[in-house]
């Protein structure tokens, strides 16, 4: 048996676009590729959490005949028509930067006054300002950037709570303090969701069987039904969380521990501890 194989046709190119292919096709030639911005892929992140602002950008090591001398940046804040604080970046996988010469220039300082000049603070929302710095040789180039805050962590501004209260000797007697955690959220008062504390007991136990003691800020009184109510709360949606404290007779004499926590709908949240002493 005879395999027939399939019949190719010859094709002529004309020598000129053979040339071309050829030289296109070689190894070794160079790619040009024009228009590069020197500073490319600008980043920053506020870590509320831990109190750091992170910089980060791409930058090229030569722009036309220079060679990058330095990378900088000048942060405004939340006004970007006050003088800049000046922050150096580095390449150096040091203080932030991630890799060592990958051309990624990073840092990562404490948004503290000890630091910066321009703090972002519990009160601030909207957009913070800067600018990035690549200097080579005798000539600049600038980037002009703004981030929003986004959400912010909300703080508690004061706690109210008795240092010392005395233990009734008879049963069924209360003796009554009130508590008070004065709120803020720079994303407004609507973004909290809850205040409340945990409260443990001198041998390490917690109040109400080990549930969040939850404080209000809706306005209401109790007793409702008297014409003296001790409040709860006294103004609704003031940021001012309310709640009475009782310690009877059976409470254990000693120091109890109150954590108190402020949490918004995002889920971020403060603390403050604060300490009692019950005694006779």
């Amino acid at each position: 048996m005879m395999i027939q194989f399939p019949k190719f046709k010859l094709m002529r190119f004309p020598i000129i676009t053979a040339m071309a292919l050829f030289f296109i096709a070689c190894p070794g030639s160079e790619s040009i590729v024009e228009n590069v911005e020197p500073i490319q892929d600008v980043q920053f992140t506020y870590h509320q959490e831990v109190g750091e602002l992170y910089f980060s950008a791409e930058i090229s090591e030569q722009n036309e005949e220079s060679f990058l001398a330095s990378v900088s940046v000048l942060w405004f804040g939340i006004d970007s028509n006050r003088t800049a604080d000046t922050l150096t970046l580095n390449d150096e996988g040091v203080l932030g930067d991630i890799l060592f010469g990958d051309g990624i220039y990073g840092l990562k300082i404490l948004n503290d006054t000890t630091v910066i000049q321009h703090v972002i603070t519990a009160s601030d929302f909207g957009s913070v300002y800067f600018k990035l710095r690549a200097e080579y040789g005798s000539s600049v180039v600038t980037y002009s950037d703004s981030s929003a805050l986004g959400n912010l962590l909300p703080s508690i501004l004061s706690v109210v709570f008795p240092d010392t209260m005395t233990r009734p000797t008879e049963e069924n007697i209360y003796h009554i303090d009130s508590i008070f955690v004065s709120a803020h959220d720079p994303n407004g008062l609507d973004d909290i969701q809850s205040c409340f504390l945990m409260f443990k007991k001198p041998d390490g136990s917690y109040a109400n069987n080990g549930d969040p003691i939850v404080l209000y800020d809706d306005g209401t009184q109790y007793p409702d039904d008297s014409d003296n109510p001790s409040f709860w709360d006294l103004l609704e949606n003031d940021g001012i969380y309310s709640r009475l404290i009782t310690i009877g007779s059976t409470n254990p004499l000693g120091t109890y521990e109150a954590t108190f926590t402020l949490k918004d709908w995002s889920g971020l949240f403060v603390e403050e501890v604060k300490t009692l002493e019950v005694i006779e």
